[in-house]
């Protein structure tokens, strides 16, 4: 079933429903307010009968005394078409008393049903308690509205009846009745009509979206959107993250597909090269200088299948970290090391200025891999003679790496691109065989996985800066110039430890 169809049969369903709810109500208490009048009109006219009677005790000569009530000209007190009749109960038969003039001859009960010589239920005209009794009777004239009170007068039972024509209260319900079904069924069909039109006009723009969306997908065409000029209403919004997905899913497919080239280009370079050198041993037979070549190039392949595999697992969450309490001056100490190792055929100072011993929770590993990929970065872009410097510092909630250097700088309209896998800003400077432009996009997500931030400031021509802060696990002191170091530093940054200073070209 479509959306319209259910659209339609909830609305229909619902608005059928709440119209018969409301003409039963509309018919019941109609119904109830006519009956209650009629009964009203009854009660008034049997209340004015007693208020206007009258009981007397006469006594006689030589019989026993006997109670007489006198009752009024009934017809001074009853309503157009009300009849009222009076009847002794007490006999052993019910004797008519007093008849209004409306009744000519009838000398029989109204409702005969309801002369019934039970005592209880004649309450004395002096107790307040009045019993009214409700009937209908049904004689050749038509319906009547009976109402049936007994009383008490001094032990004398008697009863009143009142009755009135009912025909014009069943005629009105009938006709309200047959109005109300007719006003129903059309409200109910008409309803089915508008939620037609109401459905078609509310889901004509979700029409239009599936339309474009079937072209898009027919046409493997990203760049197209929706076009809306209608309110920011549920199908505005629907518009707005219906073109945000195809500009996410256009910027990952452009990803992808640059991805796709870049990782072909860069083991196309080293598989060439290894090709070259087989052929040239196929040839000329064996020597140092191809074999080393072919190890270079097998070394640069590996690591950048290593690196894919890491970020193909940091992707899918498939990777994860042990983490410790780790010391970061630690690590920037077996860093420097290394750095100067790496660096150990080129004219570069590497010196650590500002250091200031904090541990933070992490992957040790990780976190040296971090430290490597942005050190290694620097040593790759900056030309012999330069200076690259690490700094290390804590605040009251993080600690703060950085590694600056004096090399050539990245363009601003590289800033944003430069942790982008496989993006190398300057290409032609790269020296052969260092990297494929992935240690960035590692180095980013290591930090992103330790809930650090990592950020860049650069100039071309004067030098870089990346600056990561993580959040540390050292106690907050007060009063930090006054506060004992509890765990050394390593001796070789102490010897090294000047005030920091800005690094010029």
């Amino acid at each position: 079933m479509t959306i319209r169809s259910k659209l339609i049969l909830w609305y229909s369903v619902l608005l059928a429903a709440i119209i018969i709810v409301f003409g039963v109500s509309v018919f019941f208490v109609s119904r109830w307010t006519l009956v209650t009048s009629v009964d009203t009109t009854l009660t008034e006219t049997v209340d004015q009968v007693l208020k206007n009677s009258s009981a007397e005790l006469v006594r006689e000569f030589g019989s026993p005394a006997r109670i007489v009530v006198f009752f009024p000209q009934l017809d001074v007190f009853r309503a157009s078409g009300v009849v009222v009749q009076v009847w002794d109960m007490s006999e052993a038969e019910p004797r008519l008393l007093r008849a209004s003039s409306n009744l000519d001859d009838y000398t029989q009960p109204i409702d005969s049903s309801m002369i019934n010589p039970d005592p209880a239920l004649y309450q004395s005209s002096d107790s307040g308690v009045v019993t009214n009794l409700y009937s209908y009777v049904t004689v050749e004239t038509g319906t009547w509205r009976v109402l049936t009170r007994p009383i008490n007068v001094w032990g004398r039972p008697l009863v009143l009846q009142a009755a009135t024509a009912f025909d014009a209260v069943n005629l009105a319900t009938k006709g309200l009745l047959a109005i109300l079904i007719g006003s129903m069924t059309l409200a109910v069909f008409g309803s089915i009509g508008i939620s037609l039109l109401l459905a078609e006009r509310a889901l004509k723009p979700i029409d239009s979206v599936t339309r474009a969306a079937a072209k898009i997908t027919a046409a493997d065409d990203l760049k197209t959107r929706l076009d809306w000029t209608g309110p920011e209403d549920e199908i505005g919004r629907l518009v707005q993250v219906f073109n945000g997905v195809m500009e996410r899913l256009e910027h990952l497919f452009s990803v992808q597909q640059r991805f796709v080239a870049d990782v072909s280009h860069e083991l196309r370079t080293p598989l060439t090269a290894i090709r070259g050198h087989v052929d040239l041993i196929k040839r000329y037979g064996m020597d140092k200088d191809s074999l080393d070549a072919i190890e270079s190039e097998v070394e640069r392949m590996s690591r950048l299948v290593s690196d894919l595999l890491l970020l193909a697992k940091a992707d899918y969450g498939g990777l994860t970290l042990n983490a410790e309490p780790v010391d970061l001056d630690v690590i920037v100490g077996e860093t420097l090391r290394e750095a100067r190792a790496l660096a150990s055929n080129r004219d570069l100072k590497i010196t650590v200025l500002n250091f200031e011993p904090v541990r933070v929770s992490g992957d040790p590993d990780r976190l040296k891999q971090l430290l490597l990929n942005l050190t290694s970065n620097a040593i790759k872009f900056t030309p012999d003679g330069g200076q690259i410097i690490l700094n290390l510092s804590k605040t009251e909630t993080e600690a703060v790496l950085e590694v600056a250097d004096n090399g050539i700088g990245i363009a601003p309209e590289d800033l944003k691109r430069i942790f982008d896998r496989f993006y190398q800003a300057e290409p032609s400077r790269v020296r052969k065989g260092e990297g494929a432009g992935l240690g960035l996009s590692i180095a980013r997500w290591i930090v992103d996985a330790h809930g650090g931030k990592i950020t860049v400031t650069s100039e071309v021509g004067v030098g870089t800066t990346f600056t990561v802060t993580l959040p540390h696990i050292e106690e907050h002191v007060a009063s930090p110039e006054h506060a004992a170091v509890t765990r050394p530093g390593l001796r070789l940054l102490r010897r090294t430890n000047p005030p920091p200073q800005k690094i010029k070209p």
